[in-house]
């Protein structure tokens, strides 16, 4: 398997989950058509507070609850301002983007005078599954986190697509108007979408911190909730796309991780690398009415055939450090910048607010 090993599987994993877990929340707020790009500030927020608990209480379990009640606390802080107050969710999610970078900055500095570094969460195989070749260790040997981040995005998908809940959630994102005159409370479901979210958000920064990493430092999230803003974007608002998304995202990352110890990448990246292309050009076809190139087709494709030369020619090479951490966030550029046109595909009252004296 060269570098794609198990243990860069459990590597992946790890550093999917809170991406997944925020992206699933802000999927859910966006359908209600609430956006929130703080979600940065949000998961720096959830990060610090649980961190503090940590130091204060020395309990797991109470920790992460204190990561939730940061990011819930945002979350209010967001409803109120562009659900209550009707301030544009752009300026909003900015503003509490860099309060929440402003606060866990200041707050680190002179709250935390002895910091310390915390064990990460143990893991628990699932007896019967945790031998299994390969996904064994990586999916079923792994922490209580990512398994109740499974969890959560099951019961996601199975309230959006089985529940009314699910379906006045859509109505509200769409066709507000119509929604409200059916007795729906468009106010209430955009609360309680925009907190869930950033609850979400909170308890994926907590993980960072207290579950991962085991100490917090500034601007420790490192960019993950941009990133889980792309994978929503990227997916054109389908769960099962934001999963996709997230994949490739920390596959990319966990890749980068382990070619910066090695002297040249190996064929089997630059393989990787192909069929991921490949992946992305087959989605963007799915649904086409004949054989329509554009302009973003034409960009991959070129991609592709570059990829196809460097894995014949396999040549010696490698990148240096700063840009091997930055290739996440290139990946997440290039699929936004050749996701095509998703205005189409995203909520119709997407970061519009909601006047019911104009109906």
């Amino acid at each position: 398997m060269g570098i794609f090993d198990v243990a860069f599987l459990v590597s992946a994993v790890t550093i999917a989950a809170p991406i997944l877990l925020a992206a699933t929340g802000e999927l859910v707020s966006e359908k209600a058509g609430v956006i929130n790009v703080g979600l940065e500030g949000v998961m720096l927020t959830g990060a610090f507070t649980a961190y503090w608990t940590m130091i204060g209480t020395g309990n797991m379990f109470v920790s992460f609850l204190g990561g939730l009640a940061g990011g819930l606390l945002f979350g209010v802080l967001m409803s109120v301002l562009a659900i209550e107050a009707k301030v544009d969710q752009i300026v909003s999610g900015i503003a509490i983007g860099l309060l929440g970078y402003g606060i866990t900055t200041f707050l680190n500095s002179d709250v935390i005078k002895d910091p310390k570094t915390l064990a990460p969460m143990q893991r628990h195989g699932i007896p019967g599954l945790e031998h299994l070749p390969v996904v064994g260790q990586a999916l079923f040997n792994q922490d209580v986190f990512i398994y109740v981040t499974a969890v959560v995005v099951v019961l996601v998908a199975l309230a959006m697509t089985r529940t009314t809940w699910g379906v006045n959630l859509k109505a509200v994102g769409e066709t507000p108007i119509a929604a409200d005159a059916a007795g729906v409370s468009v106010r209430g479901l955009r609360w309680a979408a925009t907190v869930f979210s950033a609850g979400c958000a909170g308890l994926a920064g907590a993980y960072l911190s207290i579950g991962d990493v085991g100490v917090f430092r500034e601007s420790m999230t490192g960019g993950r909730g941009y990133l889980a803003l792309a994978a929503v974007l990227f997916s054109r608002w389908r769960l099962g796309g934001v999963g996709l998304a997230v994949t490739i995202f920390a596959v990319t990352d966990a890749t980068q991780l382990r070619l910066q110890a090695l002297g040249e990448i190996p064929r089997e990246v630059w393989i990787a690398a192909a069929l991921i292309v490949v992946v992305v050009l087959a989605l963007r076809a799915r649904g086409r009415a004949g054989i329509r190139l554009t302009s973003g087709d034409a960009f991959i494709g070129v991609v592709l055939i570059a990829l196809v030369v460097t894995v014949i020619a396999a040549p010696k090479t490698t990148l240096p450090v700063p840009l091997w951490l930055a290739m996440p966030y290139v990946l997440a550029l290039v699929a936004l910048a050749t996701a095509g046109n998703t205005r189409n595909q995203a909520p119709t009252a997407l970061a519009i607010p909601y006047l019911r004296s104009e109906t």
